[in-house]
């Protein structure tokens, strides 16, 4: 029968499991209540598939018994050399062991403890299963870490082939810039070595000739700095009027839309003034262009426009539209023009890149969004960013 006293025991030793997540907190509670309440020497739970792999062990250690008592049994005795006995309980995949002076009632302790397995069955599991969860998550998070970062690396690889099929248009544009003003400097200089070649020189019109060629000269260095500023990313927000960024954009593409006849036109309050990543803005509306410009070698048009609309879309955002009249896209193409590497272009003309690129600056670094409409005449891609785009260091080239 049992006394008030085995009640209270059993009562301390309930109360002991399950009180952890954690195995190791959780069995040293248990181990350390049988022992203090029962008079345990030691104590300790080790796995049965390596009896050296204890797990957890108060007291003095000591040696695991060579044959453990099946895992069916409530529990077993082990009697030692050292005049002492050990009690063994299953539980789960592994056993509690305990080391009693002989003249102990081992025997009433193995049954008290054995009431409890189904309760420390479930609070190992429990712990385990806890121990399982965060590894998971360490490893979901891990691999989650690895795919941004192989995801950021794509991205920063496809702005890098993006900037640099703006760079093969730039060429072209640069070309366009410079032939007037190379041209103009060769007739001038012919003529005068001819004038010098004749002995007919004159100091007004040499004089005259000299300053026509230092103007297209600093013409010329102007055109470098456009394009070199262009390939300069900011590395913060910085001030800009519309004005400026049409000024800009003309100095870039105006010889070469002017050689294919297009008329670029800017409407809207050019003392208009945002805070944003100036030189990314610009390689959107640069793809924006360059696309429209494609278009209009496909689609003839006897009148070839590119109209460029600003306006304030409430107090804290701006709206451009961009349309061209050169033509409609197929609705089936413009579900698609802003996937990455989808093009309608030759594989020589087309990357694919430019508007799913355009997109990625906008909604990522811009904080904007960037969406296209096409009707029978005309289509228009639409901008909209904020008047103040946050600060925010980052380097994508």
């Amino acid at each position: 029968m049992k006394t008030a006293n085995d009640h209270f025991i059993a009562f301390e030793c309930l109360n002991s499991i399950g009180n952890s997540l954690e195995l190791e907190e959780m069995l040293s509670e248990v181990i350390s209540t049988f022992m203090r309440w029962t008079g345990a020497i030691a104590g300790k739970y080790i796995e049965p598939e390596s009896l050296n792999c204890v797990l957890k062990y108060i007291g003095t250690d000591f040696s695991t018994p060579e044959t453990l008592i099946d895992s069916d049994e409530p529990f077993g005795l082990h009697q030692t050399s050292e005049g002492t006995v050990i009690l063994d309980v299953p539980v789960d995949s592994g056993h509690f062991l305990f080391v009693f002076q002989e003249d102990t009632a081992v025997e009433s302790f193995g049954i008290m403890l054995s009431t409890f397995k189904l309760k420390l069955f479930n609070a190992i599991n429990a712990c385990r299963n806890v121990e399982n969860l965060r590894t998971l998550n360490f490893n979901l998070k891990q691999q989650l870490d690895a795919e941004k970062n192989k995801n950021t690396m794509t991205e920063k690889l496809m702005i890098s082939q993006s900037r640099m099929a703006i760079m093969g248009e730039m060429i072209g544009m640069i070309a366009h810039q410079w032939r007037q003003p190379i041209t103009v400097i060769g007739i001038i200089a012919n003529n005068t070595l001819l004038d010098i070649q004749l002995e007919n020189t004159n100091s007004k019109q040499l004089t005259n000739d000299l300053k026509l060629i230092d103007k297209h000269i600093h013409f010329l260095s102007r055109t470098i700095d456009d394009f070199r500023n262009f390939f300069r990313p900011n590395k913060l927000p910085q001030s800009v009027t519309f004005g400026e960024i049409a000024k800009d954009l003309t100095s870039i593409v105006g010889k070469s839309f002017d050689s294919q006849q297009i008329s670029l036109s800017f409407e809207g309050d050019s003392e208009i003034a945002f805070t944003t990543y100036k030189n990314e803005l610009l390689q959107v509306f640069l793809n924006i262009l360059n696309n429209a410009k494609d278009a209009f070698t496909e689609n003839i048009n006897e009148h070839p426009a590119i109209r460029f609309h600003l306006s304030e879309n409430g107090k804290s955002s701006l709206l451009f539209l961009i349309s061209n009249n050169a033509g409609s896209i197929p609705s089936h193409i413009l579900e698609r023009i802003f996937e990455p590497y989808f093009s309608t272009k030759s594989e020589k003309n087309g990357t694919g890149l430019g508007l799913y690129m355009s997109s990625i600056i906008v909604e990522k670094h811009l904080n904007g969004s960037l969406r296209a409409c096409s009707d029978a005449d005309e289509t228009t891609f639409a901008v909209h960013v904020p008047k103040n785009t946050n600060e925010k260091q980052y380097n994508v080239y």
